[in-house]
């Protein structure tokens, strides 16, 4: 009795099986690249909003000095940052900000600077500021970090209005 040898099996037999293998590879290797490439633009646009909400901060809490007349396009263009990248919370305390801009009155940022920071601290992992830890009010007083120097009026120097990272 013979179990029979490979002339016995059809051509069917081993291109059908080869072929379904070879097109399920292939939709396989398609959608782990589209997982791929939706991860990269997730974490591109994250990371966008993070750089994005660490200038705004920067720009709103540069230095423990208050906010004068002269910081109003530093605190505008900040402003601006959060409402785009902002949370909804972040959001509300910008526009709430960006009311008194409109309206002449004296800018109090603190609440939308503690909001960034404790946001900030969190998406990059950081512990909470503790409750022990008193910061002074901060606010726009100085160049942002990194900020171009510009020859103003009477010769004195005064800040660009966007801090750019290096």
């Amino acid at each position: 009795m013979r179990l029979g040898g490979w002339e016995d099996i059809h051509p069917l037999a081993i291109i059908v099986p080869v072929t379904v293998a070879i097109v399920l590879l292939f939709i396989r290797i398609f959608v782990l690249m589209r997982m791929r490439d939706r991860r990269l633009r997730e974490n591109r646009q994250e990371t966008e909003r993070l750089r994005s909400l660490v200038v705004a901060y920067r720009a709103l809490a540069g230095s423990f000095t208050p906010a004068g007349p002269e910081h109003r396009s530093q605190v505008e263009e900040a402003l601006a940052d959060v409402v785009l990248f902002g949370t909804v919370r972040q959001l509300e305390l910008a526009a709430a900000c960006a009311r008194a801009l409109v309206a002449q009155e004296p800018v109090d940022a603190s609440a939308l600077i503690a909001e960034l920071r404790a946001d900030l601290r969190q998406q990059l992992g950081l512990e909470p500021i503790p409750d022990t830890v008193e910061l002074p009010p901060a606010g726009p007083g100085r160049p942002p970090r990194g900020g171009a120097r510009l020859a103003g009026e009477g010769g004195e120097a005064r800040a660009h209005s966007r801090w750019r990272p290096p």
